[in-house]
């Protein structure tokens, strides 16, 4: 048998060392554009070009001389570091817009570009502001469309709005510092002076299809933030907004200050008794149940507030003691039919029509839109519900200059029980014709004066505001747009509603494709092209 013998010449060492070391000089070139420095890989890809490189000059001089100065090669040379030069373009290039992420609206109507509304409140910031996304891994995908979206906001306020990003299965201290209620939940906040999170004006961003419309209006809410106070008046047995239980008005005084608006108590009594005013920075007074009446000194501490642009918010509950708030010929209410044409009425609303467990449950039947409290409620996805609601009146002719409507009415198969005492001592109620108020029948009413900016909002229950049923579709939007009207707060964050959904607010790959993709076409498809020419070009040069 005859043993076949694998002979290798210095020459063809010398070629293979030649492809080895041009391989490692170009990956290691590449490497080092697309890191902006030096790695370990990088280095050792340099020093094994060089080795390989050094080699082939040993092993084949006259070949290592001729690849640079003979005839033949001279287009050959050329041609190599041609593509060589090419590909390093190409390879900064796509580093240098990879690292400035830049962000182009190719369609038409700017669709999907920050509107001119965000713009104008973005000119406002003067205080860097920090967004803090908290993203699990499997949150990743989220976070990188929701990066991509408030870049657009970095870059408009010029780096004064920044971002960050936690992962708080890695730091669950922090996410339980932030109050973090899921996955994917984000925040927005001042900055203190050393750049750290200023807590005390930290408030969540909300998710709905409307992204820039929620985030622009987190932005406008935080630079309102300590500037509007609303008071709640605690003289007369109101509820207690420090009550966490079902029948408490915890969660609606956390909302508002969770807005940035600043909560504190109101003494009336105190204040009739001493000659003093309603404090002049009091955007609105909340008055949650009272049990008792006002004196002639209190409706005049509220008549003043009231002339100077005030707001008052009154929850009337119905009530059956002789000295109950807000009796039908009580002093206040017949105040507040004389000056703003709204009053309470001594009767409960009972609908069979509308209602949840019993016909004292209420449920919103018919929702005046034609005022800004309601234009975000209707009855059939978010109507409000009340538990034994009091009618309440708006006047036919209100005085001049004091608009006034309805906010909420009853089904037209309601109706308004007037013996409350047989109601309250032995929970019957029937319709008796003559007696009773034939519905519909209110249980929310409006009023304005156009001359003095005195607003009420007078809602016959305070049930529908506490923990139990505030977190209520419905409810909640008539407490936050209610508020909103009478303090201002929402004309000052006006945001017009967006005909599209900012889920997906610019074009985006993720960062790991965008590589795989570079890497395809920026290094492996002209890396192999090269090669091949090599080869070729090394074989004829040999034959």
């Amino acid at each position: 048998m005859q043993n076949d013998s694998i002979i290798i010449t210095r020459g063809q060492i010398g070629q293979w060392a030649s492809y080895i070391g041009g391989t490692s000089l170009l990956i290691g070139l590449i490497g080092l554009i697309w890191q902006g420095g030096l790695t370990p890989i990088i280095i050792a890809f340099l020093i094994i070009a060089g080795l390989g490189i050094a080699l082939w000059a040993v092993l084949s001089p006259q070949e290592f001389s001729g690849f640079f100065t003979g005839r033949q090669t001279r287009y050959g040379t050329i041609a190599v570091f041609g593509t060589l030069i090419l590909i390093g373009i190409v390879t900064t290039m796509y580093v240098i817009l990879q690292r400035s992420v830049i962000t182009m609206d190719m369609t038409e109507g700017l669709r999907f570009s920050i509107s001119n509304e965000t713009r104008q409140v973005l000119r406002r910031i003067e205080r860097p502001i920090r967004i803090t996304g908290f993203y699990s891994p499997r949150m990743l995908q989220l976070r990188e469309l929701d990066d991509q979206f408030f870049r657009l906001y970095e870059t408009e306020t010029g780096g004064l709005i920044g971002r960050e990003y936690i992962d708080p299965n890695e730091q669950p201290s922090v996410a339980a510092r932030y109050g973090m209620g899921y996955d994917g939940q984000v925040f927005i906040s001042f900055l203190n002076t050393d750049g750290s999170v200023d807590f005390n004006t930290l408030m969540p961003i909300p998710r709905t299809e409307s992204q820039e419309r929620d985030m622009t209006e987190a932005i406008s809410r935080l630079l309102l933030s300590g500037t509007i106070k609303v008071y709640f008046e605690v003289s007369h047995g109101e509820l207690d907004i420090r009550d966490g239980e079902q029948r408490g008005l915890s969660g609606i005084n956390n909302g508002i200050q969770a807005s940035g608006l600043i909560t504190l108590p109101l003494d009336l009594v105190t204040l009739a008794s001493t000659g003093g005013d309603i404090p002049v920075d009091a955007a609105a007074i909340i008055m949650a149940r009272p049990t008792t009446d006002l004196s002639e000194g209190e409706i005049a501490v509220l008549d003043r507030y009231l002339k100077a642009g005030g707001g008052l918010f009154i929850m009337a509950d119905v009530l059956y003691n002789q000295d109950a708030f807000l009796r039908q010929d009580s002093p206040f209410n017949l105040y507040l039919w004389e000056n703003f044409g709204l009053r309470a009425l001594d009767a409960a609303l009972v609908d069979s029509g509308a209602s949840a467990q019993t016909p004292l449950d209420i449920i919103s039947a018919a929702i005046f839109q034609d005022n800004q409290i309601t234009q975000r409620m209707d009855s059939e996805n978010s109507p409000a519900v009340f538990s034994l609601s009091r009618v309440v009146e708006v006047s036919e002719s209100p005085p001049a200059n004091v608009p006034n409507g309805r906010v909420i009415m009853s089904s037209t198969q309601s109706y308004g029980e007037t013996n409350l005492r047989a109601l309250g001592e032995t929970n019957t109620y029937s319709y008796d014709e003559g007696e009773d108020l034939p519905g519909p029948l209110a249980s929310a009413v409006w009023a304005s004066n156009n001359q003095t900016g005195g607003k009420i909002l007078l809602v016959g229950d305070s049930d529908w505001a506490t923990n139990g049923l505030v977190t209520t579709a419905g409810n909640a939007i008539l407490f936050t747009d209610g508020l909103s009207w009478l303090t201002g707060f929402g004309e000052q964050i006006n945001f017009a509603p967006q005909t599209y959904s900012t889920g997906l607010p610019v074009m985006f790959v993720d960062g790991s494709t965008l590589d795989l993709i570079a890497f395809l076409t920026v290094i492996l498809l002209p890396g192999l092209v090269l090669a091949a020419g090599l080869i070729v070009w090394t074989r004829r040069m040999r034959a």
